[in-house]
């Protein structure tokens, strides 16, 4: 009986290892049996496929196999594999990723949550509110990952100043609390030397580093959230929900938030990407920018916004949410109001560094929006057809960030003590020498010092992510080329006497499923090409499948392996996952539901989706456009279109 344990045990803690080399062995009769152009494509995305959602390897490295796989199985030379990697869709996203590092490097995203914080009540339905609207709007211009990790320990300073008010007997403890040191522990924990692709690696074990850091820092006492010892006091299930709750509005506020603009999550990218390069090859254009991508995402995910704020306040007190319901005596929250509130006027007014990094935020999301705002010409216009794209604005932006000072030149500006920085800088030190600190402190206005630094991007830049992003394109454009997805397509052909938009009822769910348990860049990079040739069959814009596919593989919310954000909330320690499924089943099914709704109430009339394209009735041979081909061809590599 004890060597069938040990085996099992060995092969558990060796699982990656066998996986790695098992999988490839076990799809092997793919290639063997089916010796076809589609067949060899099929066996590289399956053997990446499993990777990425078993994650055996970090997924940065999986998505580097398209690099070895795709060349030697004849699917693609490698060449152009590589040069999926660095497209003019990734440099968009590079773009935006260096002025959200800034925006992080000078602390201006907790100004901006403290400040909506300290505009709501104490209640906590006003909290909520504060809470979630910081993290749905940073999220929109800057790392998910990035913007829960640093609303992480505002909510814990929430949740102590709560539990403080609440706490009610004679071993109450009162121990100072201090959001700096909190937010350095967290820091520590997801943002040195870790990306995005970092954080989905750490994402939901119980055991790892991350969660012991941050059950240590949440500790809670005498509030447990097992009732190991007997019921809990009432006063005390409430706080523990109270907290659950907050964590879970961190989470799913920063999920929602990423689709209303381009840049604000991966599957935007991934979709914007795949989509130039499939219209392309009809001598098209997608048609999508940042500016009509905010008129289609910003109006839903306010709609999602506003439903996850009711249901968060439901799933916190039920139908004790209702104003028309009667409730108890609330607890003490106004020293909440009052911690928040010291918190803002602690950070002091807005440095020359924060006032730069805002103007260059808003200045680049201004040249994202005029570019070609599609109702009137924009500033694009001025330049050759196809010359600029939203890339162009997005690295000249994040390049001013590298050159802009970080304070005033001192022949500009007075020579002055700056008494609040030699304050932080010296927290628990006490000064007593001010001459000395005069002399540094005007040597120091006298540098040049720029808003950002190599040293600092490469530290904090979502390299994983990038990476997984190109693995994904190159994965796209080996389906491409082989026919795959166009084999994919035909075997779908049954949907043909399903109206259309039931269809992208059935498929959204389908992805929204699956996005649960893999990475939403690599679910969208294997879904948007399938449903780009699988509309053109069916005689739909492609746009009309490819819009809420995208959409739906950002709506993750069921497990903490879904999103970085879910496996973030999910290790403080607050919540389970019988939490998590709970809270999140309701959002995930109905935001899919409103995503359908308003993308049938507004985006596809707006975008004009109910009329195909004549140009994709071409038919394409071997990747050509055939202009004056009117007839049906049908090959490996070519589309069935009846004109």
């Amino acid at each position: 009986m004890g060597m069938p344990k040990q085996i099992c045990r060995g092969i558990t803690k060796w699982k990656n290892f066998l996986i790695v080399f098992l999988v490839p062995l076990i799809l092997l009769p793919i290639v063997t049996i089916i010796d076809t152009k589609p067949a060899r494509c099929a066996y590289g995305v399956l053997v990446i496929g499993t990777y990425w959602v078993l994650e055996v390897m970090p997924l940065a490295v999986t998505s580097l196999l398209p690099v070895v796989l795709f060349p030697m199985l004849g699917v693609m030379p490698v060449q152009k594999i590589c040069q999926s990697y660095f497209k003019d869709t990734l440099m968009l996203f590079l773009g935006s990723l260096v002025v959200a590092v800034a925006v992080e490097r000078w602390d201006l995203h907790r100004r901006i949550a403290l400040r909506a914080l300290t505009l709501v009540g104490p209640q906590p339905r006003w909290l909520m509110l504060g809470i979630m609207f910081p993290c749905w709007f940073l999220s929109m211009w800057m790392s998910n990952t990035a913007t829960t990790a640093m609303m992480v320990p505002i909510l814990n300073a929430i949740l102590k100043q709560i539990k403080e008010a609440r706490e009610i007997g004679p071993n109450t403890k009162k121990n100072s609390f201090r959001l700096s040191a909190e937010k350095n522990m967290v820091e520590t924990s997801f943002t040195n030397g870790k990306n995005e692709d970092d954080a989905i690696q750490d994402k939901g074990a119980n055991g790892d580093t991350n969660t012991m850091e941050m059950q240590k820092l949440m500790k809670k006492e005498p509030i447990e959230i097992e009732e190991e010892n007997g019921p809990i006091r009432s006063e005390d299930k409430e706080f523990i929900q109270l907290a659950k709750t907050f964590s879970l509005c961190v989470a799913f506020s920063a999920n929602i938030g990423g689709v209303a603009t381009l840049t604000g999550t991966p599957p935007n990218i991934v979709f914007k990407g795949i989509a130039e390069d499939e219209f392309k090859i009809y001598d098209m254009d997608s048609g999508i920018t940042f500016a009509n991508w905010l008129v289609i995402g910003l109006p839903l995910s306010i709609v999602c916004f506003i439903f996850l704020w009711g249901w968060m306040q439901f799933y916190f007190d039920g139908k004790k949410c209702f104003p028309c319901v009667a409730r108890g005596e609330e607890g003490s929250y106004d020293n909440v109001k009052k911690f928040l509130h010291t918190e803002y006027l602690s950070l002091g007014s807005m440095t020359f560094a924060e006032k730069l990094v805002l103007g260059d935020f808003v200045l680049l999301a201004v040249l994202w929006i005029t570019r070609n705002p599609q109702f009137v010409p924009g500033w694009g216009a001025l330049f050759p057809k196809k010359y600029i794209s939203d890339s162009v604005p997005a690295i000249l932006m994040a390049v001013l960030l590298f050159i802009l000072p970080s304070q005033p030149p001192g022949f500009l500006k007075k020579q002055q003590l700056n008494c609040t920085k030699a304050a932080e800088s010296q927290d628990d030190e006490v000064i007593s020498n001010d001459e000395v600190v005069i002399q540094l402190d005007k040597a120091k206005k006298d540098e040049y010092v720029p808003l950002l630094n190599w040293r600092v991007v490469n530290e904090k830049l979502a390299w994983g992510v990038i990476l997984l992003m190109g693995g994904g394109f190159a994965l796209a454009d080996a389906c491409k080329a082989s026919g795959l997805s166009n084999t994919i397509a035909e075997s779908l052909s049954f949907l043909a006497g399903i109206p259309p938009w039931v269809s992208v009822l059935m498929l959204t769910f389908i992805v929204a499923a699956i996005t649960n348990i893999t990475s939403n860049a690599a679910t969208t990079t294997i879904f948007v090409p399938i449903v780009f040739h699988l509309a053109i069959q069916l005689g739909v814009h492609p746009l009309f499948f490819m819009i809420p596919i995208t959409l739906s593989a950002s709506f993750a919310f069921l497990l903490p392996v879904g999103t970085p954000p879910n496996a973030i909330v999910f290790s403080t320690g607050y919540l389970t996952i019988k939490d998590m499924v709970f809270g999140g089943a309701v959002v995930n099914i109905v935001t899919v539901l409103i995503m359908n709704l308003c993308f049938n109430a507004y985006i596809s009339p707006f975008l004009g989706l109910s009329v195909f394209p004549e140009a994709l009735r071409t038919p394409i041979v071997n990747g050509t456009l055939l202009k004056n081909g009117t007839l049906l061809l049908v090959n490996n590599t070519g589309y069935t279109i009846t004109p």
